[in-house]
């Protein structure tokens, strides 16, 4: 004989987590964010001094929108955006792809940040790959570099919320 059995397990996530803490110990919550932002600030200097500081090759200089409607990718930004900051938006759908996973982000915004640090083909990529290596050449790198001291910190950070968490569950 054979049956099925079903279950239903509910995972209390960590973005809920994360605002259901921030409801009930908000200077807790504000720590937590504090601590991210320390434990990812080697991860954003080692991924801005990967940033070449002129333009990264010929014609970087220019206006570029590929095609026409999407937005201007170049020419390359005076001043590049390296931010950490934690997303507590509830995942969502969109033209079918999900939008909002990630709960920590570290993210360098911007097409001309995205060419760079991505562009493998074509002879942009090419002279991209020659000149400054393969792809992900900035934030890859920069969180390889940092990898064992940000995932021990991290597991810290997340170990505080599920500590307030189940304290509070136990209270209730």
């Amino acid at each position: 004989m054979s049956g099925t059995v079903e279950t239903k397990v509910e995972i209390y996530g960590l973005k809920n987590a994360l605002k259901e803490l921030n409801k009930i110990d908000k200077v807790l919550r504000r720590e937590i964010t504090k601590d991210y932002k320390r434990v990812t600030f080697s991860l954003i200097q080692d991924a801005e001094s990967a940033i070449p500081l002129n333009y990264p090759l010929s014609g970087w200089a220019r206006r570029w929108t590929p095609t026409k409607g999407s937005y201007q990718i170049l020419p390359w930004p005076e001043s590049h955006s390296i931010k950490a900051s934690i997303n507590t938006k509830n995942i969502k759908e969109f033209a079918g792809q999900k939008v909002n996973l990630s709960t920590f982000v570290v993210k360098w915004t911007g097409g001309a940040a995205s060419v760079f640090d991505f562009a493998d083909s074509g002879a942009m990529g090419a002279a991209l790959s020659s000149k400054y290596g393969t792809p992900s050449r900035v934030m890859w790198k920069a969180y390889e570099s940092n990898k064992t001291e940000l995932d021990r910190e991290m597991e810290i950070i997340v170990q505080k919320v599920a500590t307030k968490m189940s304290m509070n569950l136990a209270a209730q």
